[in-house]
């Protein structure tokens, strides 16, 4: 059963004119951007990234440019792997491929023969190379509402680079590259060596969200309000009863016009979503946005939810074949 977690506040989705509309958040398993056969069940992870040194000195306000630490990132990316268990197993090798001071040139693939030969002694089916962690620094500030006031921070703008090996290919099968920033308070005690850590390891987690199928929270809105039946439905869904709700929802669709009909069609879609079934959720979302007023606030919820539906319907066939390895 998905898991269903009440939001606590609106976000500016909402209108001030709205009073029946309310937030809820579900856990939704989302493809991978990364494909593997299903023959793939052990995998290694190497490390290689290039080894810098990095005196432990307190970060001052110039921006600049770090390398991360290659054992760090590749270890939480074997571990964030593991944990997932969509491999039978997961193998590391944090050693450095690459030579002390050796070149740092994103193109620098792992030779075949090094490939064959890992693979080979690591008893695996494909590796995943760990290759970069770039970090670039920018001053900024944090508001910190305790005390209501700024402070001055660093971001960290951290790309990752991962790429997957199989034996035989003088090339890479996948490449994964992602940017994400992360930020720290500029204190005496943070030091240039805590953010190559806490980088090289956020870097490690944004890589393993897109190669492997991943829960992610979905955040989607419905209507409890203009009539006792609809009021009744939302306290089934606040009780995670959603086959009641949906049949107070199905009573009003099919015995009431206007809006109380697009309103209980797009609570009906949230069902159906919620049951996976996204052909029957799409169908009645189509409905309400046919019975929605041009450039009302509703129109535009609508016209919001078709898009975030549509994308999970692009993904539905992918995220099928990435789990096809789990059929009995």
């Amino acid at each position: 059963m998905k898991k269903i977690v009440f939001a606590t506040a609106l976000t500016s989705l909402l209108f001030s004119s709205c009073t029946t509309l309310q937030p809820f958040s579900f856990e939704r398993l989302k493809a991978a951007d990364v494909n593997f056969p299903e023959l793939v069940k052990n995998i290694g992870i190497v490390n290689q990234m290039p080894v810098i040194d990095w005196d432990n000195q307190s970060v001052d306000y110039a921006s600049g440019l770090l390398e991360g630490d290659g054992k760090v990132a590749t270890e939480a990316l074997a571990q964030g792997i593991a944990e997932t268990g969509y491999f039978a197993q997961v193998i590391i090798c944090d050693s450095a491929i690459r030579a002390q001071g050796g070149t740092m040139a994103e193109d620098q693939f792992i030779p075949q023969e090094t490939v064959d030969s890992l693979m080979e002694a690591l008893s695996v089916d494909m590796l995943l190379a760990m290759e970069r962690v770039r970090i670039q620094l920018e001053e900024s500030s944090i508001f910190l509402p305790d005390v209501m006031m700024e402070v001055p921070a660093m971001d960290g703008i951290v790309t990752s680079l991962v790429r997957a090996y199989a034996s035989g290919r003088s090339t890479p099968l996948y490449t994964v590259n992602k940017t994400d920033t992360i930020c720290w308070e500029l204190t005496p005690e943070l030091t240039y060596n805590q953010i190559i850590q806490d980088a090289s390891g956020h870097a490690a987690s944004l890589a393993v969200v897109h190669i492997i199928p991943h829960w992610e929270e979905a955040h989607r809105y419905y209507f409890d309000g203009g009539n006792a039946d609809m009021r009744d439905a939302g306290v089934y869904v606040r009780e995670q009863n959603w086959t009641a709700a949906a049949d107070l929802w199905q009573k009003l669709y099919d015995s009431r016009t206007g809006k109380v009909r697009m309103r209980a069609a797009y609570n009906l879609a949230l069902y159906y979503e919620m049951r996976n079934d996204l052909d029957e959720s799409k169908a009645y979302l189509e409905t309400a946005a046919s019975l929605a007023k041009d450039d009302s606030w509703e129109a535009q919820l609508i016209a919001i939810y078709q898009l975030q539906l549509e994308e999970q319907i692009k993904q539905r066939q992918r995220l099928k074949l990435q789990m096809k390895r789990f059929e009995p």
